[in-house]
């Protein structure tokens, strides 16, 4: 079980690292003028968003992995960890206004998830 249990943090961590490296790709001014294709042309040049995809790509392999190993009812829970690490690193990281609201809806996805998943962490 505590394979298990690294290989969904690990999806976890690396879904997380690959938001923030996409938010950091597309940067913090919104799109750029020129239209679709300047933006594409932006995305295919930004290294943040090709690191993104590489830590991606490592995330599909992990939670493959993690789903070969553990119940679907099980690891999609544990996934749901994701939103929370998004929240943490767009306060911490991108340095994001998050609301009290945002916080305390965070905190209830941590409860569902220990409530769901509680007994089998252990």
């Amino acid at each position: 079980m505590t394979l298990t249990i690294l290989l969904l943090l690990g999806s976890v961590l690396c879904d997380v690292i690959g938001q923030t490296c996409f938010k950091r790709g597309v940067g913090r001014g919104g799109a750029p003028t020129g239209g679709a294709r300047a933006f594409l042309r932006s995305l295919l040049g930004s290294p943040w968003v090709g690191l993104g995809v590489a830590v991606y790509g490592l995330e599909f392999v992990l939670w493959f992995a993690a789903l070969s190993r553990a119940p679907l009812s099980f690891a999609f829970p544990v996934a749901a960890l994701s939103y929370v690490g998004v929240v943490l690193a767009s306060r911490f990281v991108l340095h994001e206004r998050v609301s009290l609201r945002r916080w305390l809806g965070t905190a209830a996805i941590v409860i569902g998830v220990v409530l769901v998943c509680g007994t089998q962490l252990t």
